[in-house]
């Protein structure tokens, strides 16, 4: 009896783009697909699907690196009124105190 033939939509044709990886992630990427009996495709696509991922939580709040971010704008904003003018605007020396507020809880905080 003939296998039954899948449907448009069951079919594999669309392509994804190309994954980077080192030549050592590839060999075991194709080490477990081979043990998993499936080709690194199926593998891959299977992986993609339903496998585990661990979502990476970064070390820093995002209202301190928008702070950060905010103060940085600023203080670019004042370097070029500074540059363009030569008169060194109030507001720009208390930036400075407040980046260096930041960079000084960085540096404590990374230990």
């Amino acid at each position: 009896m003939a296998r039954p033939s899948k449907s448009t939509a069951d079919k594999a044709s669309k392509v994804l783009p190309p994954v980077r990886v080192t030549d050592s992630e590839k060999a075991m990427i194709r080490s477990r697909a081979a043990r998993a009996g499936m080709t690194m495709s199926e593998y891959i696509r299977q992986m993609s699907l339903y496998g585990e991922v661990t979502i990476r939580q970064s070390k820093y709040d995002h209202a301190f690196v928008e702070q950060l971010r905010r103060i940085g704008v600023n203080l670019n904003q004042q370097t070029k009124a500074l540059n363009s003018t030569g008169v060194v605007r109030p507001e720009l020396p208390v930036l400075w105190g407040k980046l260096e507020t930041l960079i000084d809880h960085i540096l404590e905080n990374m230990h």
